[in-house]
This record gives C-alpha cells, structure tokens and sequence, in this order.
C-alpha cells in the first residue's frame, strides 16, 4: 500500500475519533468496528483477487463504529472531505448499500453544519459522480441526543484540525 493510502487513513482516523468522542459524549456507546480496527490483520493479507471478490467487497466497505444505546443501534460509516462540495463517490455508496444498508453515512466536511449525516437505505443510487451535502441531514437529527452547542464545539475543533492536517499532509485531497 502506498504512503498516500496511509496518509489519508491517518487523516480519516482524526474524524472518525471526533465523532466517536461526541457520540459517547452525548451518552452513547460506541466501539470501533470493520476494516480499519477489527479486520487490520486482513486488509494487510488481501490480494488484489479476494481484495475484490464480494467477501473482499463486503470487509473492505465495512463501517467503522458500532452505535448503540438503549432504542437504537447503528453501524457507521465516516468520511471526511476537505472541499466543498464534497466528493462523495457514487461508487463508494453502492458498496456500502449493497453490504450495508441499513448503516449511516457520517459525512464530516468545512461547510455549514459541519457533521452531516443519512441512513445508506434512503440514499439514492445515483449515476451522476458525488452526492450533495443536500443528501444528507444534520448530524444530531439521526443522533438525537447530540447537543447543538456540541456540534458548535466539535465544529471548531474539526475546522482547526482540517487547517493543521493541510499543514501537516500538503493540499492532497481526501
């Protein structure tokens, strides 16, 4: 795997601890889950053969967190984009829908409300190349014990990071 690759795992790790950290904040239990904590040890063992057979398909689009509190449980996935609008690749949905819909899409990006989120089933397959941020709602209207003033905090704290992560990583697009 490339240094890009590893680069940008790193820079997605910081997101994806961010909406952890809030979510457990505002009482909910969350673990890490898929391709990136639980299966480390096979993304390294996959060949370009597996890596793309629908098992391959299935690990390699697994989400990354379990949610859980006493009504409701989630898996979800989270994507950060740098620009706006985000590239949210059409491609990227369908894997995660096929193996995953009933997961949720947390997108994290410099724009607006900051946190979007929205339940994979009610995302449309589209043809066209990237999602809107239109697609999806606010994060604390799926999670609904999240605190606005929360989202206020946490949004600060994404954009200072997007700033340092351009310092630390160059303009490289996630």
């Amino acid at each position: 795997m490339s240094q890009f690759y590893y680069d940008n795992m790193l820079k997605g790790n910081l997101y994806k601890d961010m909406v952890k950290v809030m979510l457990q904040k505002s009482g909910y239990s969350v673990c890490p889950y898929g391709y990136e904590s639980t299966l480390s040890e096979v993304k390294s063992k996959l060949t370009a053969e597996t890596r793309n057979s629908v098992t391959g398909r299935r690990i390699r689009s697994s989400p990354d967190l379990l949610v859980y509190d006493q009504k409701n449980v989630w898996l979800v996935e989270v994507k950060m984009r740098s620009k706006s609008p985000p590239m949210i690749r059409a491609s990227e949905i369908r894997n995660v829908k096929e193996f995953w819909g009933d997961s949720v899409l947390v997108v994290v990006v410099p724009e607006g409300n900051t946190f979007y989120a929205q339940r994979i089933s009610e995302l449309e397959v589209q043809e066209s190349d990237c999602y809107q941020l239109s697609d999806f709602e606010k994060f604390q209207d799926i999670f609904t014990r999240v605190q606005s003033e929360d989202v206020k905090y946490y949004q600060s704290v994404a954009l200072q990071n997007a700033r340092a992560v351009k310092l630390l990583f160059g303009l490289v697009e996630m």
